[in-house]
């Protein structure tokens, strides 16, 4: 039995055994937590996978001081790293760091294994740190939205203390529930400030990211300045386009048979999206399943209220309906909630039975609440008619997604305790 699978089971177990739902302690308490903080607080370098062009790829992205310019990596499947082999590192300078970016891409990974790594910063050796590849037969993705560490109140240590607690619990709480998770979904606000390192440091402190590659969304805290694309190395994201804002371009790749898209709603040219849409879905024509992935909620519980919301229903909704995307998740809105099958901008006939739509001709929409808790924002009296399910309990949220070959199904927890709230399933 895998290592995972077995922790899984054996923190199953304990759950059955004390009669209680398993909490997110396994960070410990604020107050315990907080004792360690000058260790995250003088943290640097901290390594950011992401996924690659495909399940046989993974990039990595750290940074190091101006002074040490050349900086190395290596990989195997030993966990001495006997038989490591070092990559390819390409370095560029990061101006609002003052610091260097090195990126690396490791190439022909084998499906279901365990890789161990290690890298230099400030020619220091780091740990020796693993991660795992994906089972073909099924995708597990971890789908958070706006840590946006920075957002909540109170002195600056204060509020990094706080929403930095709060990230790595979410984290933390839904891996050792969960179990096997081959990569993460942010869809965006990853910090408050996009000129801030020290958000940035703060938001790659936990150390599950040591092992889980982060496919980010570009959100409206992220998109104003570089800083963005030099903590995320990001495949596919060369597509051409006449427009893009200083953090960079969306991205797209495929993983075991699912094509997912991340699009910056920023970006309000309907061409650059659809251009980098069409491209995806040309690049990796026979993916079953195709997910999208941006900031902005075009169909949110509150009917699309904010102005941005509006505007990617029609810079990007359009080529969700042109191309057929079967789920499309956002953020930004600070509370969760789920969309009817919505297709040309109208509730269509799907029906869902049992929690399972069949062959739908329409797309799912899901709005993230706070990964964090740095910020919430209240729902309303009035419910948007494309919303079949909406919550905010200011209470931090996850989602999990699980694709087959036939069937892609969300379930939606509470963090601080696990509690599944909602699901749904698309089979086809």
């Amino acid at each position: 039995m895998k290592l995972k699978k077995l922790m899984s089971l054996i923190l199953v177990m304990a759950m059955l055994v004390s009669a209680t739902t398993l909490n997110a302690s396994a960070v410990g308490s604020f107050d315990e937590w907080v004792k360690n903080w000058e260790q995250t607080d003088n943290g640097t370098g901290y390594i950011i996978l992401t996924p690659g062009e495909d399940e046989t790829k993974m990039n990595f992205s750290w940074q190091s001081p101006v002074k040490s310019l050349s900086e190395t990596i290596i990989l195997g499947k030993s966990a001495d790293l006997s038989d490591g082999v070092e990559l390819e590192v390409k370095t560029e300078f990061n101006l609002f760091g003052f610091e260097w970016t090195h990126n690396a891409t490791a190439q022909n990974l084998e499906s279901d294994t365990e890789y161990y790594y290690q890298y230099t910063v400030d020619k220091e050796k780091s740990e020796i740190y693993s991660c795992r590849t994906g089972s073909p037969d099924l995708t597990t993705v971890l789908f958070v939205s706006d840590s946006q560490i920075g957002r909540s109140s109170g002195t600056q240590e204060e509020i990094y203390q706080h929403d930095t607690y709060g990230w790595t619990s979410t984290l933390d709480s839904a891996f050792s529930y969960n179990g096997e998770i081959d990569f993460i979904l942010s869809s965006g606000d990853q910090v408050e400030d996009s000129y801030s390192e020290e958000q940035y440091t703060y938001f790659e402190s936990p150390e599950i990211l040591r092992s889980l590659p982060v496919a980010a969304a570009i959100g409206n805290h992220d998109f104003y300045t570089p800083n963005y694309s030099h903590h995320f190395n990001n495949p596919n994201s060369n597509t051409l386009s006449l427009f893009n804002w200083p953090a960079g371009k969306g991205y797209y790749f495929e993983y075991n048979d699912v094509l997912f898209i991340v699009v910056d709603s920023n970006n309000f040219f309907p061409t650059a999206n659809r251009r980098l849409i069409k491209n995806a879905c040309k690049d990796y024509p026979d993916a079953k399943w195709r997910v999208l992935m941006m900031h902005h909620s075009p169909f949110d519980a509150r009917g699309a209220d904010d102005i941005a919301n509006k505007f990617a229903r029609g810079t990007v909704v359009p080529y969700i309906d042109e191309f057929d995307i079967d789920i499309c998740i956002s953020g930004h809105d600070h509370y969760y909630s789920r969309s009817h099958m919505i297709r040309d901008k109208k509730i269509t006939a799907d029906i869902c039975e049992n929690g399972v739509y069949k062959n739908p001709e329409g797309t799912l929409y899901v709005t993230q609440n706070s990964s964090s808790g740095s910020n919430y924002s209240g729902i309303g009296d009035e419910i948007s008619e494309y919303c079949a399910f909406a919550l905010q309990e200011r209470r931090t949220t996850y989602s999990i997604i699980e694709i087959t070959s036939d069937s892609l199904t969300l379930k939606s927890y509470h963090a601080d305790t696990n509690e599944e709230f909602d699901s749904i399933t698309i089979e086809k």
